[in-house]
């Protein structure tokens, strides 16, 4: 499939990572728990909702549903495969008869154990068991409402670091910050601690307290060095809402407030401005709410901001990409067979001809990256900002129940096929590209504003990017 060149770049620099004040929101991983919510919002999932947006998604759906009954056919006829599962039991045995410590064994962790290294065997760092306890928590769903501080967290760089709080959140107001290393959680050392154990601790019921003893990370401190704080945070009921009308941060720290202005500090009034955050459950809603009056001829342009947006769910990502298309490929998927089905863009979207262009960061995955993609792809945008971070899997989520535990089995989160851009193109391990390079660090922040706005208001405007502005020594 012939490709049409991008425009030219501005000065390529992938090495900045977007964080600090301006947007620090750290690469993300295949687990970024929301605390008291669920599991995994930056993957792109097969949810099993009706209505799906074309009919080659319906037909995938109905493929899904025989693959099942062809599986559970295949289960109450027995397996032919020789796992050697008896061993783990005579394993077992032999731990209970002879091991010094045997009252530390417990079964249960012993087997949750076994299945966790079989998974590790693949290395695939999207594929997952999930224990009991796992969906005890709300693993496997993500949801418009949950109780907790209000924040996603990884361990992807061996210790717990908040990877972004939600807007207007506890934890956001409480003063946590995207990039925090929690160092302690009412006291405890987090020291070694998975993903999971630390939602274990940090999530509860609303109005309740917990505190966090976290190390900043990024440059608000004025270059001071790491600063070690306390942090209470009353947990509340988050409203987890997807898509906004102003930046997250001032365009101009300390000077602009909600609004979006240009390079000169005007108030820009002829384009319009959205964010998505993630996609959940409403936020095809919520976007068609804001741009009702999009195309009424008042705006010469859109800036749609991906920044730090770590996915959601696929029928929520196809319906709000499909509200910019009127026609053309959203994306293709590959599944383990090699057959690709592929989800198409029905007429009828609210922002099918105004002029977009789209703000993407490191951060920026799965989903984001289909909704960018999509859109350059079929000429409707051009992309400003960095490379994203290349996560183009597909995920299911299958219960396991041959445990014969009351408790119940836990489940297997695996990666089930790949994600193709329209162009054919994957996005695994790539990203996608941005049509004009504008890094963003928190230096220049704090020295020029929000640089990947200015660039993309001159864009919709058709004037010329200036030069990537360099930051003077000593800075």
């Amino acid at each position: 499939m012939e490709i049409s060149p991008e425009p030219p770049q501005l000065k390529p620099n992938r090495s900045n990572v977007v964080r600090g004040i301006a947007f620090t929101l750290l690469a993300v991983s295949g687990l970024l728990l929301m605390f008291g919510l669920g599991y995994a919002v930056n993957d792109l999932l097969n949810d099993d909702e009706s209505a799906a947006p074309s009919e080659n998604v319906a037909q995938g759906t109905q493929a899904k549903e025989e693959a099942e009954e062809r599986v559970q056919q295949e289960a109450s006829e027995g397996s032919t495969l020789q796992l050697g599962t008896s061993i783990l039991e005579e394993a077992f045995e032999i731990l209970q008869d002879e091991f010094v410590d045997k009252e530390i064994l417990d079964e249960r962790s012993f087997r949750d154990a076994a299945i966790r290294g079989a998974i590790d065997s693949l290395n695939d760092p999207y594929t997952e068991y999930l224990s009991p306890g796992d969906i005890a928590l709300g693993v496997g769903g993500i949801e418009s409402t949950y109780e907790g501080i209000g924040a996603t967290v990884t361990d992807r760089n061996g210790v717990v670091q908040i990877v972004s709080p939600f807007r207007s959140s506890p934890a956001e107001e409480a003063g946590i910050r995207a990039g925090d290393i929690i160092l302690a959680v009412d006291g405890e050392s987090s020291e070694g601690w998975t993903t999971q154990q630390a939602v274990e601790r940090i999530r509860g019921p609303r109005g309740t307290e917990v505190v966090l003893t976290v190390q900043h990370t990024d440059l608000a401190t004025g270059g001071a060095g790491p600063e070690i704080e306390d942090i209470t945070i009353v947990r509340g009921q988050i409203q987890i809402a997807s898509v906004f009308t102003e930046p997250r941060l001032e365009v101009i720290p300390g000077e602009t407030g909600p609004n979006i202005v240009d390079r000169d500090g005007n108030i820009v009034e002829d384009i319009f401005y959205v964010n998505i955050a993630q996609f959940h459950s409403d936020t095809p809603e919520e976007l068609v709410s804001v741009l009702e009056d999009i195309e009424s001829g008042r705006f010469k342009g859109l800036i749609l901001d991906l920044r730090g947006n770590p996915g959601g769910f696929l029928r929520q990502t196809v319906q709000a990409t499909d509200e910019f298309l009127e026609e053309g490929a959203i994306l293709s998927e590959i599944d383990a067979d090699g057959d690709i089905q592929t989800f198409g863009a029905t007429p009828g979207g609210v922002a099918t001809s105004i002029p977009i262009v789209v703000i993407q960061d490191e951060a920026s995955a799965s989903g984001a990256e289909v909704l960018a993609a999509a859109l350059v792809d079929n000429g409707r945008a051009v992309i400003v900002g960095t490379r994203s971070f290349g996560k183009g899997t597909v995920n299911q989520l299958h219960p396991l129940r041959k445990c014969g535990a009351p408790e119940g089995c836990g489940a297997l989160y695996i990666t089930v096929g790949r994600w193709l851009r329209p162009n054919g193109q994957v996005i695994e391990g790539l990203g996608v590209a941005p049509t004009y390079e504008v890094p963003l660090n928190g230096d220049d922040y704090i020295d020029f504003g929000d640089l990947q706005i200015f660039a993309a208001i001159d864009v919709l405007r058709g004037r010329e990017l200036p030069p990537v502005p360099q930051q003077s020594e000593g800075q």
